[in-house]
Order: C-alpha cells, then structure tokens, then sequence
C-alpha cells in the first residue's frame, strides 16, 4: 500500500547538495515525490511510496547524507499525489 509522508529537515541542510543527494536516494528506494529549499533554512519533502521504504529513506536522509547535517526533523502524514518520479524544486 502506498503511503506520502511530508518531512521537515533542520539544520545544516542548505548549500550541501541536500536535495540532490535526497532525491538521489529517493530515486534509489523507489520513491516518488519532491524537496525543497525554505526561507527559514529548513528543507520539505513529500515522499510516496511503500511505508517501510519512505521511512527508510526519511533515516538514511539523517545519517548517510554527509555534508549535511540533520539535527531534527519533523514528519507527518500527507495525501498521496500519485506522483511518478522524485523531483528537486528549485
């Protein structure tokens, strides 16, 4: 069952290549969905996918994405937009 999760990333998440490497890894999980910078230096992303996969990756996102350093990050549950790929919003 497909499931979309929306993520806020805190801390040094912007100017490391962030939302590339997460869409990289996304791609790789086999997750669809979308990233983005926000003004308050924070980065979102809707993720769609297997429930196990999308919280997967949501953990390789704090750990594995080195420069980038995630010091929190919230995630809740999103509506699903049937999306067919994992897109960088610039």
């Amino acid at each position: 069952m497909k499931i979309a999760r929306r993520v806020l990333f805190y801390g040094q998440v912007q100017g490391v290549n962030f939302r590339r490497n997460v869409a990289g890894l996304a791609t790789k999980n086999g997750i669809t969905g979308w990233i983005k910078n926000l003004e308050d230096g924070s980065v979102e992303a809707h993720m769609e996918g297997d429930q196990e996969k999308v919280q997967i990756t949501i953990q390789m996102c704090c750990t594995e994405l080195f420069p980038a350093r995630v010091e929190k990050y919230h995630s809740y549950e999103d509506a699903v937009e049937d999306l067919r790929d994992f897109s960088v919003i610039r």
